[in-house]
């Protein structure tokens, strides 16, 4: 939300467009049930959750991101291997921009113009959310994983 507000300049943007498109797309995969036996399917939702609090919430801080980047490191650790270079990529972003793009890696001039001006540090969550709720509602989850 933040990202658009601050990228169109309309700071009175409402909150409620947005929540129900998120809500909507984070609701969708529940009706997967048979899905839900599936290990996988399961920690992709906690992924999918672990994000979803962090972009949907109007005042998240630097601090909360950890909570959204566990969401990816989760969602990346359970993707099928060999890894997809694009799923890697995906990662790599995420890492940079959310992770390190508020400290001393990042030089002081990104930082100031583009990274807080804009809210970067979300848009890789929000990518990998989405990417996330499309694999949730499209991905066959065949079989269930043993010790379930």
């Amino acid at each position: 939300m933040g990202i658009v507000r601050r990228v169109t300049g309309d700071v009175h943007m409402p909150n409620l467009p947005f929540l129900a498109g998120g809500l909507a797309l984070f609701t969708i995969p529940y009706l997967r049930i048979k899905a839900h036996a599936n290990l996988d399917f399961r920690l992709l939702y906690l992924a999918s959750t672990l994000i979803f609090a962090v972009i949907f919430s109007n005042s998240s801080e630097s601090p909360t991101y950890i909570i959204a980047f566990t969401g990816v490191a989760v969602w990346f650790m359970i993707q099928d291997q060999p890894y997809n270079p694009w799923i890697v990529a995906l990662f790599v972003f995420a890492l940079l921009l959310t992770s390190f793009s508020p400290s001393d890696l990042f030089p002081k001039f990104v930082r100031e113009n583009y990274i807080r001006p804009y809210s970067l540090k979300a848009l890789p969550c929000v990518v990998v959310w989405l990417v996330i709720s499309y694999q949730l509602m499209f991905k066959k989850f065949d079989h269930v994983n043993p010790n379930t």
